[in-house]
């Protein structure tokens, strides 16, 4: 934790993981810190450090949390600016979270309007793209080049701020890296002639391809996509059927 004047009596917390009554703001009666998400929010603001983790037993544990609801309360902070991994995203963890980015806690101020993308909006826009990055073509719970694992949203084509709504023809599925803003507002730190090297260094068909994807300012998916795709969400049965087919061929 970083250095803050600490609160006489109260012990590890900075003087900011207090609210104005004196209490901690998980622990606070003001009026708008005492639901299940401004609590969570609060908790792990200054319980847990970005690349920490946590669970939703410890969370309930910790706070007291009676709610069979919980998990969903949970998941209600991303959309608030949490990003936090989980078995969904990385099966390994368990019941663990690795928490990524810090989002929304009543320190802040009035709580924001949530995202207006519902889960059910979210899902057919996965739905229809395949389950994959429409810029990058990474698909969920694959891996970076960092070892880091891919997480996917909904992304706006249009932004809100230039009058962008979230309806299905206005959305695209993005990996979390694709829909960053930072690197478009901070400027690529890439040098633009190592990377013309790069592409001149494709085959003319796998050039022809990329520009096409420029042109469409997305990824084109092939049949192979597809097929992989078909292969990767369609379950045991289907993914035995394929295997076997193709080490079948592979022998011949």
């Amino acid at each position: 934790m970083a250095d803050f004047d600490f609160v006489p009596g109260k012990k590890n917390y900075p003087i900011e993981a207090f609210a104005p009554d004196g209490e901690l703001w998980w622990e606070s009666k003001q009026r708008g810190t005492t639901g299940a998400v401004p609590r969570m929010a609060s908790w792990l603001r200054w319980n847990v450090e970005l690349g920490g983790r946590f669970t939703t037993r410890q969370l309930r544990e910790t706070l007291n949390i009676k709610n069979e609801h919980a998990q969903r309360r949970q998941r209600e902070l991303r959309d608030y600016g949490w990003e936090y991994l989980s078995a969904k995203e990385e099966p390994s963890l368990g019941e663990d979270c690795i928490l990524e980015k810090y989002g929304w806690w009543p320190g802040e101020g009035p709580r924001p309007s949530r995202d207006s993308i519902s889960a059910k909006l979210r899902r057919q826009v996965f739905e229809r793209d395949g389950g994959r990055c429409v810029l990058c073509g990474r698909a969920a719970r694959e891996k970076y080049d960092d070892g880091s694992t891919v997480v996917l949203t909904a992304g706006h084509i249009r932004a809100n701020s230039h009058g962008g709504t979230a309806t299905l023809d206005n959305l695209q599925t993005e990996c979390r890296v694709c829909n960053e803003s930072a690197r478009a507002d901070t400027g690529s730190t890439a040098d633009p002639q190592s990377v013309v090297e790069q592409v001149k260094s494709l085959k003319k068909s796998d050039r022809l391809e990329m520009l096409s994807w420029i042109r469409a300012g997305q990824r084109t998916r092939t049949n192979l996509d597809r097929a992989f795709d078909e292969y990767r969400l369609g379950g045991p049965l289907v993914q035995t059927a394929v295997l076997d087919y193709l080490e079948r061929v592979e022998e011949r």
